[in-house]
């Protein structure tokens, strides 16, 4: 019979778990049978000791296991997904999810909500007025069929234990693992149903990995995982030196989303777009991956696509509009090199979107400059906006001295 202090006491002692011992450590906590703070022990012991490959392998299918796995039936179409590891200003998925189903693959997607410095997909969507994120997954199912994406939360169909250990995580640092981050990625893809997978890990001083020999590790082990379940894994390293795109919060990147989409996205962030799509795109055994990917943007199918996904999940696109009461500038006191410190930026956007209590839609920030600009004395470098002012001067305060150091 298992014990769970004595688990934990083995894993503190870097001893392996066996899949027996796993699952029941899994389904204990998500029965309630093991409570926050016992099971932040084990979290905290995997954190410090890690898991094995084999270990590993056993974590990500106790989180399918707790929930239901989608079967696409007669689907003429490669299913696939697109994972980030987080970032500020990171709207690729809102963009390349509609691109690839205007491009003929079926496109099923769970995404989170902000953990740590990061802001979630799902908090982004729900900044449209009627969009529900948290549906059946019959009628997600149903969507990825008709419309060809669908974008959701998890729910208690779908990895329900990793739903409340990805919560837990957020609260207890203990994000930065890489067997708890592999099985919380890959349980919900597998459980979606997919059969190819491209992943966006970020690397700098805005990303949970800050390195390229680390992000490596992690995308090779998240594609060893990927292939004991039969689906295909690729990835990329890009920059999280610095916001992607020109906002960062939550409706303003809904609004950037679209903009992309109708072919006036950023640079830097359209490059990540294209990279992503013709990894998933050559997995689909299409050709002229970026041209096809050009198309649909140009021609207006993509955003077609997005705009059918949002009224599909109820939403109400003739309603997005960005209408915040205040707003700060935040200029250079000095002529210099900009350098972004993006995890602070990231801190201070949530706090004024998510973090100080009620969710402001609203909120957010809009980026002036890019890394390496030079800067004059009283040029803009962004703006902090929302609808409480008390909110703005803290964020503001917050990240001020950041460019004084410049």
């Amino acid at each position: 019979m298992n014990n769970f202090h004595s688990l934990v006491q083995n894993k503190n002692n870097s001893q392996a778990h066996t899949n027996d011992q796993i699952s029941f450590i899994v389904n204990s906590y998500l029965q309630n049978k093991i409570s926050d703070s016992e099971m932040t022990k084990w979290l905290k012991a995997v954190y410090e000791n890690g898991m094995n490959i084999t270990e590993t392998v056993f974590y990500t299918n106790s989180i399918i296991q707790s929930g239901q796995r989608i079967v696409f039936d007669n689907i003429d179409g490669f299913i696939i997904d697109k994972h980030s590891t987080g970032g500020v200003g990171d709207k690729v998925s809102l963009i390349l999810g509609p691109i690839l189903a205007a491009c003929g693959c079926y496109v099923p997607m769970i995404v989170g909500r902000h953990l740590g410095h990061t802001g979630g997909t799902l908090d982004k969507l729900e900044s449209i007025p009627g969009y529900d994120g948290l549906i059946s997954s019959k009628r997600f199912k149903q969507i990825v069929k008709d419309v060809g994406i669908s974008i959701i939360g998890q729910t208690d169909e779908i990895c329900p234990a990793d739903r409340k250990i990805y919560m837990l995580r957020g609260k207890t640092d203990t994000v930065a693992s890489f067997p708890l981050i592999c099985g919380s990625i890959m349980g919900k893809k597998i459980a979606e149903g997919i059969q190819g997978l491209v992943l966006d890990i970020k690397i700098g001083n805005g990303a949970f990995i800050k390195d390229a020999k680390e992000a490596n590790k992690l995308g090779q082990l998240l594609a060893t995982i990927g292939s004991n379940f039969n689906v295909e894994v690729n990835y990329i390293n890009s920059d999280m030196n610095q916001p992607l795109g020109k906002y960062s919060g939550l409706l303003c990147e809904i609004i950037e989303s679209m903009e992309a989409l109708q072919g006036r996205g950023d640079d830097d962030l359209m490059k990540v777009v294209f990279t992503l799509g013709e990894l998933a795109l050559n997995m689909a055994n299409q050709n002229s991956p970026t041209d096809k990917m050009k198309k649909v943007i140009s021609d207006g199918s993509a955003f077609e696509i997005f705009k059918k996904m949002v009224r599909s999940h109820g939403g109400n696109l003739n309603k997005v509009k960005l209408s915040y009461k205040n707003y700060i500038d935040i200029f250079s006191d000095k002529d210099c090199i900009l350098s972004y410190n993006t995890k602070k930026l990231g801190d201070a956007i949530n706090f004024i979107t998510i973090l100080n209590g009620d969710i402001d839609n609203n909120a957010g920030m809009q980026f002036y400059k890019k890394n390496g600009d030079y800067l004059k004395k009283g040029d803009k470098i962004c703006r902090v906006f929302g609808d409480e002012l008390k909110n703005i001067e803290v964020a503001s305060a917050m990240i001020s001295p950041l460019f004084n150091k410049c």
